[in-house]
C-alpha cells in the first residue's frame, strides 16, 4: 500500500510537471529591445566635442544597442582618437565594434555599433560594400546578440553605388543569416529619401519600422534619410514605438550632429 502511494505522489507529481512545462512552451519568449540610428558626424559638426552630448541623448532614449555613422578611428582631424572607444567608454564601458569603410588622414573613417554591457555579443561582422561610381568606399558592421542581429550602414550618395551596396547587404544577409533564425535589423544614414530608389529596393526584402520623419539636417530637417528596417527571419517584431526626436530634455539635438537620431522600441517573440 505504501508503495502504490508513493508511485501515485511520483506521477502526479510528474503531471504536473510535463502540463507546466508544456505551458511554459506555449507561451512566446519575449524581448525588449530599443534601437538608435544615429549619424553622429565625426561627434564634431558643431561643437567641439560632441561626445557628452550624444551619450546623454543615447541614455534618455532608452537605447540598447545604437548604429553610429561617420565615426574615425585615430583620424588626425579628429584629434588621432579612437572615437567609438571614447563613446563606449562615455556610455559606462559598453560593447563596441568598429568598421572601417577607408583608411583616412593617418587612421581610419566608417561606422560601427555600441552596445549595452546586458547585450550578450555572439558574433561580429564587416562587410566592405562596393564603391562602383561612388564618391567614397563603405561599410557594414554586424553584431550579432543571442535574440537578435544589428547591422549598421552609410550608403553613398550615387544612387548606381547605393543599389549596388543594398545588392551586396542582401546577398550577405541572406548567405550568413538565412536559417538561424534571428531578426535581422538594418539600420542607416541611407542617403535616399523615402521615395527613391534605392530605398524601394530595400523595401522588397526588408520590413521598414521607423517612420517618413525629417532626420536632416538637425537644425532644421526638411528630409528623411535616416531608417531601421528589419528581417523578421521567423520571429514575431511588435513595434511599440518609433520616432525621430527634435528635441531631448538632456541634450540639444540641433548642435550635438547634422543628423537627428532614429529610436525604435520593438518587442521580439519566439
Amino acid at each position: 500500500m505504501l508503495y502504490f502511494m508513493k508511485t501515485s505522489r511520483f506521477l502526479v507529481v510528474l503531471f504536473i510537471t510535463l502540463v507546466l512545462s508544456g505551458c511554459r512552451a506555449l507561451v512566446p519568449v519575449k524581448t525588449y529591445v530599443t534601437l538608435v540610428q544615429y549619424n553622429v558626424g565625426v561627434f564634431d559638426k558643431y561643437e567641439e566635442s560632441g561626445f557628452e552630448a550624444i551619450a546623454s541623448a543615447v541614455r534618455e532614449m532608452g537605447a540598447d544597442a545604437v548604429s553610429l555613422n561617420e565615426v574615425d578611428s585615430c583620424a588626425l582631424r579628429t584629434g588621432s582618437v579612437d572615437q567609438i572607444s571614447v563613446f563606449a567608454e562615455e556610455l559606462g564601458d559598453w560593447n563596441k565594434y568598429y568598421a572601417s569603410a577607408m583608411p583616412f588622414n593617418g587612421g581610419a573613417y566608417g561606422v560601427g555599433i555600441v552596445s549595452s554591457p546586458k547585450l550578450k555579443v555572439v558574433r561580429t561582422d564587416k562587410v566592405s560594400l562596393p564603391k562602383l561610381n561612388g564618391r567614397e568606399p563603405r561599410a557594414l558592421a554586424v553584431v550579432e546578440y543571442e535574440d537578435f542581429v544589428f547591422a549598421s550602414t552609410h550608403l553613398d550618395l550615387t544612387v548606381e553605388s547605393q543599389i549596388g551596396q543594398v545588392v551586396a547587404i542582401n546577398h550577405y544577409v541572406d548567405s550568413v543569416y538565412a536559417g538561424n533564425g534571428k531578426p535581422v535589423f538594418l539600420a542607416g544614414d541611407f542617403n535616399c529619401r523615402p521615395d527613391g530608389e534605392t530605398i524601394q529596393l530595400i523595401k522588397r526584402n526588408w520590413n521598414q519600422l521607423t517612420p517618413d520623419a525629417f532626420s536632416f539636417p538637425s537644425h532644421a530637417p526638411n528630409r528623411c534619410i535616416d531608417y531601421i528596417f528589419v528581417r523578421p527571419r521567423g520571429s514575431k517584431v511588435i513595434v511599440r514605438s518609433a520616432e525621430t526626436p527634435a528635441v531631448l530634455q538632456t541634450a540639444d539635438l540641433a548642435t550635438a550632429s547634422d543628423h537627428l537620431p532614429v529610436v525604435l522600441s520593438v518587442i521580439i517573440e519566439k
